[in-house]
């Protein structure tokens, strides 16, 4: 899907910077078409990367949701963590971590009791 898109900008580009060249350009070359042509080919060798990493991430948005950068998003939460003292604050900011990044059909998050010594209890 990418590079079907991506094909078809170029071409769609190449063509439109030759015929825009080639009259701009035609009065001082006298139907000579190379440099045209080398000009046109250097701009689409130019916009190739460019041009593939924004289609990607345009794709990728529409079908592909959120993509995400792990090591980045588990930074970020835990500096969050770090922070917070609160466990219904902080279970907020988790669940919502876990949405915008994995965007499941359903969260649920399970919290152990503790003790009053601040371990957690036994389940018997």
């Amino acid at each position: 899907m990418v590079y079907g898109t991506l094909t078809v900008s170029l071409a769609l580009v190449y063509i439109g910077l030759i015929i825009g060249l080639q009259y701009l350009l035609g009065g001082i070359l006298n139907q000579n078409n190379d440099v045209t042509i080398v000009g046109s080919t250097l701009a689409i060798a130019a916009l190739f990367h460019p041009l593939r990493k924004r289609i990607q991430r345009i794709i990728d948005h529409c079908f592909y949701r959120h993509k995400y950068d792990a090591a980045k998003t588990l930074a970020t939460f835990s500096a969050t963590q770090r922070n917070e003292v609160d466990l219904s604050q902080l279970s907020e900011q988790l669940v919502t971590v876990v949405e915008e990044t994995m965007q499941p059909t359903h969260i649920s998050l399970r919290v152990r009791e503790t003790g009053q010594e601040g371990k957690p209890k036994a389940n018997m």
